[in-house]
């Protein structure tokens, strides 16, 4: 199963769940107010499943405040210490929803794909492989082609030579940690990270120009720098990680070569 359909079928889910809901508080007396506190349920699962953690904290944001205005002017006829409770009620479960909405996105997106293909995804990190990262430019590529939407690429590596001290299985834990906590956690649910080989990885920003792409992985360096400091291994180094940040269609080419070899190497080490 694709994880867009599993996103439909917990969609459909809810939808029933929320509807059933909805016709059990016709009857109440404060029927407009719960009616929207229950739709906004399918906000926030919706933003979770689609978008992942920053979804779901966007979601959860938005449905709260559009729920604080409608239980603001819909409960005039319940007393205020009611109204404040079942408000309270409410949030704590928008926030249970946004919060196990975004973390299976972030848990199951990736896992749909390695159970679906295996040779898509990275055995360390659980990330997108080279491979994946191939076919991925190739159909962000064909999107611009037909909408125009651009998008950017970046690539990040961290010095090797600093991880070559470390036993093998520290190693593992350091790129696992790397890539599957830090750079995941880093981007937005519509991003595709991936691992190319040891300690370089790379993540596609749809729909993002080299502005956008930047803020982001400054932001990301930062993580990953904080992370190193705090495993003892020294971030301060010039050389310490490099980062390179492409614009399709203003880096056509190099975009475009950069495909092509990833899908070779792949297909050579398959040979190989």
């Amino acid at each position: 199963m694709k994880y867009s359909r599993f996103e439909l079928l917990a969609m459909v889910v809810g939808v029933c769940a929320v509807a059933g809901t909805i016709a059990a508080t016709v009857s109440s007396t404060n029927r407009v107010s719960d009616i929207f506190g229950q739709a906004m349920i399918l906000l926030v699962l919706f933003g979770g499943l689609h978008y992942g953690r920053k979804g779901a904290l966007a979601s959860f944001v938005a449905a709260t405040a559009i729920y604080a205005v409608v239980a603001l002017v819909f409960s005039t006829d319940i007393d205020r210490s009611t109204a404040l409770q079942i408000f309270l009620l409410r949030t704590a479960v928008f926030a249970i929803v946004a919060f196990v909405a975004g973390e299976l996105n972030v848990r199951l997106k990736y896992l749909f794909i390695k159970l679906e293909h295996h040779d898509y995804v990275d055995d360390i990190t659980s990330l997108y492989n080279s491979k994946y990262l191939a076919k991925l430019i190739e159909k962000y590529i064909s999107e611009f082609d037909r909408y125009g939407t651009k998008f950017s690429l970046m690539n990040i590596t961290i010095n090797d030579e600093m991880l070559h001290p470390l036993k093998k299985k520290t190693r593992n834990k350091v790129i696992r940690d790397i890539g599957n906590s830090v750079i995941r956690g880093s981007i937005r649910g519509a991003d595709e990270a991936a691992r190319i080989e040891g300690t370089m990885f790379a993540v596609l920003f749809p729909n993002t120009n080299f502005d956008g792409a930047t803020c982001a992985t400054l932001r990301m360096k930062s993580k990953v720098a904080g992370y190193l400091d705090r495993h003892g291994l020294d971030a301060r180094r010039e050389d310490c990680i490099r980062t390179v940040i492409l614009e399709y269609p203003k880096d056509k080419d190099t975009v475009e070569v950069l495909g092509v070899n990833l899908r070779e190497s792949r297909h050579k080490d398959t040979v190989a």
